[in-house]
């Protein structure tokens, strides 16, 4: 069946459409480029719709229908060259070299992009807000400086109880800082001077932004060593009497960082991690500096701002407590899906067998230590796709499912298949019952709960070997609700472009031509329009690429004709 569907009354008639997504309302199509991806979602509990394409070297955003006739488009850009006025300027690129399409993936917090071209940087729309998926470097160290290099800040004043009850006694003023260790643990004094000693000490420091997604960046190199000179605390009682010193602990000077690096846009904090005293402490590891002399556990950075540059240190090595999270610059990939509430990158630009997770929640933060390469042989990883069981993971000839380790901690890979793969990212679609349906070397391939890998195209097969297989990683599926249908456009032949569509509602296949798609979605509300991002022929004819609906009709674009056949040999019986 080629060009043709089923009504709901079992009959058979020919393709609608397509329809432009925006029509021509007296000014004009949108002028479109060459396409190279669309994605549908929603945002705030459903009450902020998002449909994203890209065309040419830019990313648009719909914003809403204009009928004003003026010229007005209802995209904005919100990705690409400076010279289109985005909302974030980037070359991404524009070309036909074989690639997988635009990846998009909905996260809690907004959607992750990856533009089809040569850009560097991944980036993250949240409906407000678009700005670069984490941080692909570090900050600056900061300086640090003590009494030892002009820097100073004491007077603070201190009084004691008496412990039996006594005679009031008056403490000299001895400085508010509360770095280092006193060494002595308690004296007896009667009207003299006691000095309580604190050895020399070194600290260092280091800086991390966060973003205002929560966001990590690789911590700074360390600031050089700071050096506190040894230090004593003098009590001049002014009556006699008999006093059990109080441990005082951590009485010097405050140190001052400076030179604490501005973040790039979108930083809305700095984290300042501190040493303990090198000298005496016993341990190198960073702490996490809190934000006042009280700490607090609501505090989301040391700096709640991008502005501040210095900030005078004065907390005590008993309060550090917290160590870092060491994130790594992020890398190029091209792929990337959410799972168990963390978001999984794969085909890394430098290391395309790598599979990496996140910290949960933060979307853009990658851990050294959360590496997963599930082909033992190296094979790039060329798709991802979220199951209920867990995280499926392809190469082109094999087939892994990532789920949580036996322990409860981290994961593990388990081999589902050693000789089916998927050749096309963006091929891989979950059905309504539970099945995910790809494309793979020789043809199309199920998935089901309990791990079985199935072929189910047979009935095809031999036209399926007509792909044009330097160009099947460009493919691209979606699910249409309307007919229950599982839609792959192939490039068929020797075409550069996705020209022809398979067509599978569970039982067979059926094919149609009627526009070439570099991507297709599924708008995900009440409509559930199926979208297509590519090229149709307008009778006359006129090739235009946009936006389409597919099986819908509009009066102002008349489709080109195009052929619609049944071959069937049932009439061999008679």
């Amino acid at each position: 069946i080629h060009n043709m569907y089923f009504t709901s009354e079992g009959t058979l008639r020919t393709v609608w459409g397509p329809a432009p997504y925006v029509p021509d309302y007296g000014a004009g199509y949108p002028s479109y480029n060459e396409m190279h991806g669309i994605y549908h979602t929603t945002m705030w509990q459903g009450t902020r719709e998002v449909l994203l394409a890209q065309t040419g070297d830019e990313v648009w955003v719909f914003e809403g229908w204009t009928t004003d006739g003026g010229g007005n488009t209802p995209w904005r850009v919100l990705i690409g060259p400076g010279a289109s006025n985005p909302d974030q300027p980037a070359q991404i690129g524009s070309d036909r070299r074989p690639r997988f399409p635009a990846q998009f993936e909905t996260t809690p917090a907004g959607v992750v992009i990856i533009p089809r071209g040569e850009g560097s940087r991944r980036y993250f729309y949240d409906g407000q807000a678009v700005l670069p998926l984490g941080y692909n470097r570090s900050p600056e160290p900061p300086q640090g400086w003590s009494r030892d290099a002009g820097y100073n800040h004491s007077g603070a004043s201190l009084a004691l109880a008496l412990d039996p009850p006594g005679p009031s006694i008056a403490l000299s003023q001895i400085p508010r800082g509360r770095l280092g260790t006193i060494s002595t643990d308690g004296v007896q004094v009667a009207d003299t001077t006691d000095t309580g000693r604190i050895p020399e000490g070194t600290y260092r420091c280091s800086v991390q932004w966060i973003d205002r997604w929560g966001n990590l960046s690789p911590l700074s190199p360390l600031s050089g060593e700071v050096r506190v000179t040894a230090s004593h605390t003098s009590h001049n009682l002014t009556t006699a009497g008999l006093l059990e010193f109080a441990k005082v602990e951590h009485q010097l000077p405050e140190v001052m960082w400076t030179g604490i690096s501005e973040g790039p846009t979108g930083t809305i904090g700095r984290i300042l991690y501190r040493t303990k005293d090198l000298k005496n402490s016993g341990t190198t590891k960073l702490f996490e500096l809190p934000p006042n002399a009280g700490g607090g556990t609501q505090a989301f950075a040391t700096l709640s701002d991008n502005v501040t540059v210095s900030l005078p240190d004065n907390v005590p090595d008993g309060w550090l407590t917290r160590e870092p999270d060491e994130p790594e610059a992020v890398t190029p990939f091209l792929l990337y899906k959410v799972a168990f509430g963390r978001g999984w990158a794969a085909n890394f630009q430098e290391d395309p067998s790598r599979l990496q997770y996140t910290i949960p929640g933060r979307w853009g933060t990658f851990l050294e230590r959360n590496r997963i390469y599930p082909d033992p042989s190296g094979g790039e990883i060329t798709g991802l796709f979220s199951a209920p069981e867990g995280l499926l993971v392809f190469t082109e000839s094999s087939t892994f499912l990532v789920v949580i380790s036996f322990g409860g901690e981290g994961f593990q890979a388990k081999t589902l298949s050693r000789t089916v793969g998927c050749v096309a990212p963006s091929s891989i679609v979950a059905m309504p019952d539970g099945q995910v349906i790809w494309l793979g070397q020789e043809g199309f391939y199920s998935y089901t709960a309990d791990g079985t890998i199935s072929p189910i195209s047979e009935p095809i097969e031999r036209e399926l070997r007509s792909i044009n297989r330097a160009r099947r990683l460009q493919a691209t599926a979606a699910f249409d609700v309307k007919e229950a249908k599982y839609r792959c456009w192939v490039p068929h032949d020797s075409s550069l472009r996705n020209n022809r569509c398979w067509e599978f509602d569970g039982e067979g296949w059926t094919r149609r031509t009627d526009v070439r798609a570099v991507d297709v979605a599924t708008t995900k509300d009440h409509r559930n329009y199926m979208l297509a991002a590519g090229r149709a022929t307008e009778a006359g004819p006129t090739e235009r690429n946009g936006v389409w609906v597919l099986d819908h009709e509009v009066q102002s674009f008349a489709p080109a004709s195009r052929p619609s056949r049944v071959v069937t040999s049932w009439l061999r019986g008679l």
